[in-house]
């Protein structure tokens, strides 16, 4: 998306995500979700007043997917513009979560999601971003695995 002269001039909202990886290291299963619009994507939000970006992505991991998820490490940070014109910059993590849970529970915001395979994952995120943040994720995972 092009940045609109008011996106320009206003400094990123801040906001976190997390990339949560469950299972072995050499076939982990990352939490994703799909927008109504069609967009999939890691789970991610808003930081509350107070709220470190690590608790802000805990919060909105389980917020939006019902997920309890730990952060093990960071990511890498993306920036982008939404579709309301607003300049975003989101704090990522590598998150886990318990490697027997399989409930989620979606907000309204997204029409499907869930735990999928490292390639099938990679195939239906929407944003390069996204993919360059799963091979960020797998290859600390496959480290400390």
């Amino acid at each position: 998306m092009i940045p609109t002269a008011a996106s320009a001039n206003m400094p990123p909202v801040p906001g976190a995500g997390g990339v949560v990886l469950r299972g072995d290291a050499q076939d982990p299963q990352v939490l994703m979700v799909r927008y109504r619009s069609g967009t999939w994507a890691f789970p991610k939000g808003h930081l509350e007043a107070g709220e470190t970006s690590q608790q802000a992505a805990i919060r909105e991991v389980q917020e939006e997917t019902g997920v309890r998820a730990q952060v093990l490490a960071t990511l890498s940070e993306t920036t982008y513009i939404n579709d309301r014109g607003e300049s975003r910059r989101i704090a990522w993590f590598l998150m886990t979560t318990e490697p027997n849970h399989t409930d989620t529970k979606l907000e309204d915001t997204f029409s499907e999601g869930g735990f999928l395979g490292v390639t099938e994952a990679s195939t239906r995120l929407s944003f390069t971003e996204d993919r360059a943040l799963l091979n960020q994720a797998l290859i600390l995972w496959r480290k400390n695995r």
